[in-house]
């Protein structure tokens, strides 16, 4: 979130035209090109879709030394915020928790957004530990025949696995008497559950 002071130098900078007062408030950090998902409205890994995203392909993965360095710069722009995304999941950049590690060091407050189908156990303490501020689920659908209709290419079973996990992280989080993380599901309406995303 960003201060007081922060967005009066944002609105100079906004009236005066002429340079940057304040570095931006949150920077978004594309962690991993690989996903375990083939999801039809995703602009990366679609079955449907033939776009071909920028950059080097064969990167699959952002170096834990360039996150280092990115902190760095971004806290001398009083930036506070990072978000690990990706084109793919995040949970399968094998250096994960070392990345919300450095960026927690530094002084961020981290959101990570994930397909949810990594959430087990072991994973979901390591979240805990890491005193991730913000865990944004991506999940299309309210029942397991929405989940496959929105999720073709899926494992069966996904739906219940996502959702075992999300209840395994709200009682771990209880029985640690820990607020973090707050967790957030993020549902795009799509054709195959509108009917139960109103209201």
């Amino acid at each position: 979130m960003a201060t007081f002071h922060q967005k009066i130098k944002l609105l100079k900078g906004l009236v005066t035209g002429d340079i940057a007062h304040t570095g931006p408030f949150w920077v978004t950090v594309d962690v991993t090109r690989r996903c375990n998902l083939l999801c039809p409205g995703c602009q990366y890994h679609s079955p449907i879709l033939d776009i071909l995203s920028p950059g080097d392909h064969a990167q699959k993965d952002i170096p834990v030394n360039l996150l280092e360095k990115l902190c760095n710069e971004l806290k001398i722009m009083g930036t506070n915020q990072i978000v690990l995304t990706g084109e793919g999941e995040p949970f399968l950049h094998p250096h994960l928790f070392d990345l919300i590690s450095i960026a927690k060091k530094a002084g961020f407050n981290i959101t990570l957004l994930t397909n949810g189908t990594f959430l087990d156990k072991n994973r979901i303490q390591s979240i805990i530990d890491s005193r991730l501020d913000i865990l944004k689920v991506s999940l299309w659908a309210s029942s397991p025949e929405e989940y496959e209709r929105n999720y073709p290419e899926a494992p069966p079973g996904n739906f219940k696995k996502i959702v075992d996990g999300l209840k395994l992280l709200t009682s771990l989080k209880a029985e640690q008497k820990s607020m973090l993380p707050s967790v957030f599901l993020h549902q795009p309406i799509t054709r195959h559950n509108f009917q139960n995303c109103a209201g």
